[in-house]
């Protein structure tokens, strides 16, 4: 679980900063960033699980749905202008 929690926290990085230096634009870049920070929030609920640390769990679960459903709908507004 380490390596691909760290492969996502580089990726997220990597978008963040390729967003950043407008080397691609801002409609890319951030909904990639956004759920590949997603990906690694629920990763790291699950590692809280694991350790039966409930609270930590709870709080990592409830980010990393917010964050892809947050992303889906400024998805749904780019594509269909809602």
């Amino acid at each position: 679980m380490r390596n691909i929690k760290l492969f996502f926290s580089a990726l997220t990085v990597a978008f963040a900063i390729l967003g950043l230096t407008k080397a691609l634009t801002f409609d890319i870049t951030m909904p990639i960033t956004f759920v590949c920070m997603a990906i690694t929030m629920l990763i790291s609920a699950k590692e809280y699980k694991d350790k039966k640390q409930k609270m930590s769990e709870v709080l990592f679960l409830s980010l990393g749905i917010l964050l892809l459903i947050v992303t889906a709908y400024n998805i749904a507004s780019m594509i269909w202008g809602v």
